[in-house]
């Protein structure tokens, strides 16, 4: 799996980039925009997340659409600056838990929105996604030791795949 230099090759960087996009859509847009209808549907106080409840009634919707985006994307991008480049699975694990919660949270404001029986509360939702968080990340940190990934920096993937799309450009020529 290793190049001649020792570092994984950058399709583990796409990976993870591909689980941050979807943990993205799942826990930023999608809870973000399923809330909306459940509210929409069911009012300001069908909300079960008194902190959602707090931002849409003292600052609008519009304003909790962005505060929303804003924090997930912080969370999101938080483990990128401040965690080793050698935790690619506790990464990974991370972003996994944001994906589950983010589908939890649209299924359940669905239902709810369409006024059906939930199979879970939200504040089970919450556990379940804490649980999975710390479930996660030990399980990226053990196999993070037991392989020891040494992964090329995002930027470097980032000038290779730019590099090989114009030299596919040039031949096209």
């Amino acid at each position: 799996m290793k190049g001649d230099s020792g570092y994984y090759p950058c399709w583990y960087n796409k990976l993870q980039f591909l689980l941050f996009i979807l943990a993205f859509l799942a826990f930023g847009i999608g809870d973000t925009i399923t809330s909306l209808k459940m509210i929409e549907q069911k009012g300001i106080m069908g909300e079960g997340n008194l902190l959602v409840r707090y931002i849409i009634i003292n600052y609008g919707m519009l304003d909790f659409i962005a505060i929303k985006i804003g924090i997930t994307l912080v969370i999101l991008l938080l483990p990128f600056f401040i965690i080793d480049k050698s935790a690619y699975w506790i990464i990974s694990g991370y972003l996994v838990s944001f994906i589950i919660a983010g589908i939890l949270g649209m299924i359940l404001n669905l239902k709810a929105a369409n006024y059906e029986p939930l199979f879970i509360s939200s504040g089970q939702a919450m556990i379940i996604f804490m649980i999975s968080v710390l479930l996660l990340t030990s399980i990226g940190d053990n196999i993070d030791k037991s392989i020891h990934p040494k992964i090329r920096p995002y930027f470097y993937c980032l000038l290779k795949d730019i590099t090989i799309i114009f030299a596919s450009m040039v031949r096209k020529k």
